[in-house]
């Protein structure tokens, strides 16, 4: 088989694996007869007229909330969870707004007023299973008062752009929400609140996955202004967002979001246990596998140079088929008017590397959640052959490049990975085949 057909094979084969309908029931069991819900290994006694609610945000919310209805059946008494649009789980008891991604709008404010709206009707003393995954920080947005939707949207799309980490971006968003940074505690401590995540962060740290609204922390209005300071922003962003800040800053640097007792938080899925799902089904095929850790967080410049240290060391080996995994997200500084993502992007700046070997090389590279920026593409693969054989048919992929023009490029000439939707998140995979 063609090593690029094998690379896009292997990637939708892992996407299958780890979908939450395949793995939450092995998380999150359930005795109906004994009204015993087990979560890892913490167990719940319910009560025969405690109710059960189901919240849920994030691009993997609607399949883990499709994978819950299925585990409480008519013990779960009702719930609500916001979607990234397209999503098409059916659900029975739990409603699905929908909201958008990578930057909120209309959708995700309205929906995110219902949710809280929502939260607001649980009674005391119910349990509610908290549904977080990737994709949040847009789909659940409610600014601060005096900032408007328009200016909080723009906030988020010129920090995306900028090249900052997703902690750094999510410290600025903690700063303008009402709900992230654990603000959203506030309307849930009358409840059990039980949190089922999925991680899309490098280190799984809880406080930066969808800026982590039922995870108490310090926001920090002093360093939110310093990040902005930092990416040349102060004269980019809304004069009122900038002026909000730094009132806030003087008047209160930082500000800790309390915790309290009947809470509880559990990693169900991360790309860590993905990328080693991955591993295992490459070193299936014959490959000397290799899973390079820890996952990546940094500029797309020093992820492309870490890369090609594993491969300029591995192509001078003759006679080994070798397989290194890459998982993580890497940030670009986009300079250019171009339609793409930071998959595609990696994976046209590799295939000018791979240009000039004489072995045979394969590179992917995807996200798992079946989108790469705003295409409707998850990633892309080239190997040896790509950009020459682009050249021969006239275009240029420098100019590409430029432009961070990447989506154009491979429908050009080939290479897109295309999965659509996959109601999963954990970080972007890469895959190196050298045989």
């Amino acid at each position: 088989m063609d090593t690029k057909k094998l690379a896009a094979n292997l990637f939708e084969e892992v996407l299958k694996g780890v979908s939450p309908r395949t793995f939450l029931p092995e998380k999150v069991r359930f005795d109906r007869k004994n009204g015993l819900l087990t979560i890892e290994d913490y167990a719940i006694q319910l009560k025969e007229s405690q109710p059960v609610y189901v919240i849920g945000t994030g691009k993997a919310s609607p399949t883990m909330a499709r994978a819950v209805e299925e585990i409480l059946g008519e013990r779960l008494h009702s719930g609500m969870i916001i979607a990234p649009p397209d999503s098409k789980e059916n659900l029975s008891t739990i409603q699905m707004l929908i909201g958008s991604h990578p930057l909120p709008d209309h959708r995700s404010f309205s929906s995110s007023v219902a949710l809280l709206n929502f939260i607001k009707t649980i009674p005391e003393g119910a349990l509610v299973l908290n549904l977080v995954s990737g994709g949040t920080s847009s789909l659940f947005a409610v600014p601060q008062d005096g900032i408007s939707e328009d200016h909080l949207s723009r906030v988020y799309g010129l920090l995306l752009k900028s090249g900052a980490s997703i902690q750094e971006i999510n410290t600025v968003r903690r700063a303008l929400s009402k709900v992230k940074g654990g603000q959203l505690l506030e309307y849930l401590n009358h409840t059990t609140l039980m949190d089922i995540i999925i991680s899309d962060v490098p280190d799984d740290d809880l406080r930066f996955i969808g800026s982590g609204p039922t995870i108490s922390q310090v926001i920090s209005y002093e360093e939110a202004l310093s990040i902005i300071k930092k990416y040349s922003l102060d004269d980019s962003i809304p004069a009122p967002v900038r002026t909000w800040l730094e009132d806030q800053a003087s008047i209160k640097p930082n500000h800790k979001t309390k915790d309290f007792d009947s809470h509880r938080s559990f990693i169900v899925s991360s790309a860590s246990i993905v990328a080693g799902k991955f591993a295992e089904l490459v070193r299936n095929q014959g490959y000397n596998t290799h899973l390079i850790e820890p996952a990546w967080a940094g500029l797309i410049d020093d992820f492309e140079e870490h890369i090609l240290s594993y491969l300029n060391k591995t192509v001078k080996k003759n006679g080994t088929r070798e397989a290194y995994i890459f998982f993580g997200e890497c940030t670009v500084e986009v300079s250019g008017s171009g339609l793409g993502g930071r998959n595609q992007e990696l994976a046209l700046r590799m295939a000018k590397h791979l240009s000039g070997i004489q072995r045979s090389v394969t590179f992917l590279s995807a996200g798992t959640d079946g989108i790469d920026g705003p295409t409707d593409a998850a990633g892309a693969v080239v190997d040896e052959k790509s950009y020459r054989k682009a050249v021969e048919d006239g275009l240029s992929p420098e100019n590409y490049l430029r432009e961070n023009n990447s989506y154009p490029f491979f429908r050009e000439s080939g290479g897109h990975i295309i999965t659509g939707p996959t109601g999963n998140n954990v970080m972007d995979l890469q895959l190196l085949l050298i045989d």
